[in-house]
């Protein structure tokens, strides 16, 4: 099987989509499973600056793209469709996958039509909710229509858990599968507890930990909420980490609370160690297709506070790996937050069940399962292709 991927966004980029592609490439290469990526150049980091890398079992091809202003670390980059032509005729796919729905993806999409070749599609952003975050609601409707129309052509559309899933055949998405998430438990554990780093942040302090994109769509004014009300009732105790990037940091940052804390972006053991350190996990986000950041805090033994929203309700459940409340009720979400510190019975109950939870979702056999899929795929479409002949 030979494969082909197109995204607009990939590593250095730091995203639940950058991820996943990055343990899939290293799974490609475990199988011998020849794949082409095309993806972003991101001029600004040189560990990433080839345009093109080849190994044994890959080609990545990157193009220069432009900076936006919702996502500044983005790279939104449109190369010719006679390029894209002719380094994929060459390759010889047996499958287009996309994973975006912009310049790289369309791309993607049209070279899958142009040559009748069997396309995957990965739902990933609900892009239509995040609007109403921007003060961009009026575009909502053209949107919409556009990634109705975008995706009609796909074989299969994967959706990373079975809320996505739903509300995708709810607006009559159709071909749809599942294409879900897994973790890695050597890099994320609580054997990264690290006791100097705890010390750093806040010693003797109880610590919530956010880590992902610091942007409006994350509801992190619950967040900072919370905060201010926990310096208020009691005063020196707590530490709010914010590890991650995005438009609401200077929003964070002026609003000066004395027990907030910006990380900044962390890979590798540093993130690992961030994660292992704090007391609580706090997620506000009732926006996730999937809630990748969720399930690394629950595989490094934490107890998590969310909302009952969005992808994380397909592996987090109220009282029995976590505390959640309704989206926007930033008191609830203020309450449990009380709760899970006050509460060292309650917290220890739900990190034990959470890191189960998370440790029943392995990498290998997500991706068994997407190879499964892919190999279905190909066998519908030679059929399709027999009988109209």
């Amino acid at each position: 099987m030979r494969i082909v991927y197109f995204t607009d966004t990939y590593n250095p980029e730091v995203n639940g989509v950058t991820n996943t592609l990055s343990k899939l490439g290293a799974y490609l290469g475990e199988q011998r499973i020849h794949h082409t990526i095309f993806a972003p150049a991101y001029e600004d980091e040189n560990t990433f600056h080839r345009e093109n890398q080849h190994s044994l079992y890959r080609n990545l091809y990157r193009f220069r793209g432009l900076k936006t202003r919702l996502s500044p670390e983005s790279r939104l980059a449109f190369p010719s469709f006679r390029e894209i032509d002719e380094i994929c005729d060459k390759f010889r796919p047996d499958l287009v996958h996309v994973t975006t729905e912009m310049g790289i993806g369309f791309r993607g999409m049209r070279y899958a039509l142009s040559r009748k070749l069997p396309l995957v599609m990965s739902y990933h952003t609900n892009y239509g909710e995040y609007l109403r975050y921007f003060n961009l609601e009026f575009l909502r409707p053209v949107l919409e229509r556009y990634l109705a129309w975008f995706y009609r052509f796909a074989h299969r559309v994967l959706a990373p858990s079975r809320h996505t899933l739903e509300d995708l055949f709810r607006r009559q998405y159709r071909n749809l599968g599942i294409w879900s998430r897994g973790i890695d438990a050597a890099l994320f554990n609580p054997g990264y507890r690290n006791e100097d780093l705890r010390n750093r942040i806040g010693k003797g302090k109880f610590i919530f930990l956010y880590a992902g994109r610091l942007s409006p769509e994350k509801n992190l004014d619950m967040l900072l909420y919370a905060a201010a009300e926990f310096e208020r009732r009691f005063p020196g105790k707590t530490a709010f980490v914010f590890t991650g990037d995005g438009p609401c940091t200077e929003t964070i940052r002026r609003q000066n609370l004395p027990n907030a804390v910006l990380t900044g972006f962390k890979r590798g053991r540093e993130l690992s160690e961030i994660y292992a350190s704090a007391d609580c996990f706090a997620f506000p986000s009732g926006t996730e297709t999937f809630g990748n950041a969720a399930l690394e805090a629950m595989a490094s033994g934490l107890p998590v506070a969310g909302v009952a929203s969005g992808g994380v309700t397909d592996f987090l459940s109220h009282g029995s790996n976590a505390l959640l409340c309704p989206e926007g009720s930033r008191e609830a979400f203020l309450e449990n937050l009380v709760t899970l510190m006050e509460d060292s019975e309650l917290r220890r109950n739900l990190a034990e069940k959470a890191r189960k939870t998370a440790l029943a979702r392995d990498w290998n056999r997500v991706f068994d399962g997407l190879l499964n899929t892919y190999a279905g795929v190909i066998e519908e479409q030679r059929r399709y292709w027999q009988r109209a002949s």
